[in-house]
């Protein structure tokens, strides 16, 4: 059990015994009135009172069970046992007003001639339980609204009608001091069966609904509105909604872009819980996510996530329209590239697989490449590679978009060459210009090299915009 459950059965218990010890007290006045004044309209609230006692220690018992934590029996818990308390005292109550319609008809009917003994004493007892019984349920209402506890809110309607049935006994008891009507004591009793079968009804409902796990009104609606305005929910795939006691159990599927990668996905779960709990008090939360397809994938991410499907990775991948046919091409990295055999099937497997997922593609031409990710044993020869750098030098001068040039460096990888450098470019040139300079200069540094130096592999070229005067 979590601390603040922990916390919330000890008000709740603390609550109840207080409920009791008022009820307990409450009925004994309530005897001794009935005893005295013959008053049907009293004995009706002796019942309903000495009902109370009990209703008040099964309501302890269901609070101290409903508060022990899941197992492995009821891995939801145990709260639900205050809706079968609920229930209970809705049966109580129902026994209590079939006997009083029944005492009621008979002296109505048959021994009308019954006599009361009203007197001061009798009517200030009455006025005093009423007092009583508003403290009472004052504080239980206030309680089980702050706990969610449906056992403290049973008690709290049950104590309620105590008081309406009580000030209509009143009125009875009073209109028969009076010598108003004789039958007014009868017809009081009757008027609070009706208030207690009303009440009742109401609270059997409610408790019936729990047990049947009916969707507390509006939150369904409001937890789907608020969780499709959250970015990166693309839909909801399944919701379901119970209560348990003051828990609200909430499980369900959204759906995200399958471009979003897992690290993303788990902070827009995170985000949905994190506004179901603003939206519902003592939530119990299961978020499960769910990869669709989205109109905002471009050609280049189909290709992806089908190059992906077979545990490869891919890059530089390229798409254009000639007329109305789609060419594409990539660079799939494999694994075995010394075996060109194996690695020409695989590829032609996944050419296959593209071309059937994306039949808007007309062309496809991909490039086996060696893993990225493997790391390889590196030798750093810049300072034995002065003819390359020179040439490097003398191709990047004939360019005048190139303000300046650094950090040559020439590594051997493998068995392969590879240059990498830094150039320096006007900051006024568009990315898109820089990008289509660097292109050219790799390009051109590449075939001028190769000649005389066959194992270069590539050319990279960092760019650097020049600093603001």
């Amino acid at each position: 059990m979590t601390d603040n459950n922990k916390i919330k059965s000890e008000i709740k218990i603390k609550a109840a015994l207080y409920s009791l010890y008022t009820a307990i007290f409450i009925t004994i006045i309530k005897i001794i009135a009935a005893y005295f004044s013959g008053s049907l309209g009293i004995l009706s609230e002796v019942f309903n009172s000495g009902i109370d006692i009990f209703v008040c220690l099964v309501s302890i018992i269901s609070i101290k069970y409903s508060s022990r934590p899941p197992d492995k029996d009821h891995n939801y818990g145990h709260e639900k046992a205050e809706n079968f308390s609920a229930l209970f005292q809705v049966f109580i109550l129902f026994i209590t007003s079939s006997y009083i319609i029944y005492e009621a008809i008979s002296r109505l009917f048959i021994k009308p001639d019954t006599e009361l003994n009203i007197n001061l004493w009798i009517i200030g007892s009455i006025i005093f339980t009423i007092l009583i019984d508003i403290n009472r349920a004052k504080k239980l209402k206030a309680v089980a609204k702050e706990t969610n506890s449906s056992a403290l809110e049973a008690d709290a309607l049950h104590f309620s009608s105590d008081i309406l049935s009580s000030g209509v006994v009143l009125a009875g008891l009073l209109l028969t001091y009076l010598g108003v009507s004789k039958i007014a004591d009868t017809i009081a009793a009757l008027v609070v069966t009706v208030i207690i079968i009303s009440l009742g009804y109401k609270l059997l409902k409610k408790s019936f609904n729990t047990l049947m796990d009916k969707v507390p009104e509006g939150l369904y609606e409001k937890i789907k509105y608020e969780t499709l305005l959250i970015k990166g929910v693309e839909g909801i795939n399944s919701f379901r909604i119970r209560t348990s006691g003051s828990i609200t159990y909430i499980d369900m599927t959204i759906e995200i872009s399958r471009l979003v990668p897992f690290s993303k996905a788990h902070d827009i779960m995170d985000n949905v819980e994190k506004r179901i709990n603003e939206l519902t008090d003592n939530a119990d939360i299961v978020i499960h996510s769910e990869p669709v397809e989205t109109k905002n994938e471009s050609i280049n991410d189909k290709i992806r996530l089908v190059v992906n499907d077979f545990g490869l990775k891919c890059h530089d991948i390229f798409s254009h329209k000639t007329d109305n046919e789609i060419f594409s091409e990539l660079h799939i990295e494999i694994d075995s590239t010394n075996d060109l055999t194996k690695a020409h099937k695989i590829v032609s497997e996944v050419e296959k697989k593209i071309l059937e997922k994306i039949d808007v593609i007309s062309h496809l031409q991909i490039h086996i490449d060696e893993p990225s990710e493997i790391l390889f044993d590196t030798t750093d020869i810049t300072e034995n590679s002065n003819e390359i750098i020179r040439e490097v030098k003398n191709i990047l001068d004939e360019n005048k978009e190139v303000i300046s040039s650094e950090s040559i460096q020439v590594v051997s990888t493998n068995g392969k060459l590879r240059i990498s450098l830094i150039c320096t470019f006007d900051h006024i040139n568009s990315f898109e210009q820089v990008h289509d300079i660097v292109t050219q200069l790799e390009s051109k540094i590449y075939l001028t090299l190769k000649e005389n130096y066959p194992k270069l592999a590539n050319v990279i070229i960092h760019s650097e915009p020049s600093k603001l005067i």
